[in-house]
């Protein structure tokens, strides 16, 4: 049962990460970073039209894996626990 809640926890952490990553790409380059590698020199950069999609789609793919995974280990935790009551 612990380690259901350790995993539900790392699932959750990588929800928020997911959740935050665009902002974080955003900052990276409001302060004048370089799109975190991406980019040496962001005048002159030639990032290709369908990436933007593209890691939008893979982030929100993931996220939702991620629910659905969140989703069988709750259903998992609640039937262990009715098995195991003595009600």
């Amino acid at each position: 049962m612990f380690l259901l809640r350790v995993v539900v926890f790392f699932i959750s952490i990588l929800m928020l990460t997911i959740l935050a990553y665009p902002l974080l790409l955003i900052l990276d380059i409001s302060q004048g970073g370089t799109y975190f590698g991406l980019c040496n020199d962001l005048a002159a950069c030639e990032i290709g039209f369908i990436e933007g999609p593209r890691l939008l789609i893979t982030l929100i793919m993931s996220f939702f894996v991620l629910v659905v995974i969140l989703r069988l280990i709750m259903k998992l935790m609640n039937s262990i626990n009715n098995e195991s009551s003595i009600l």
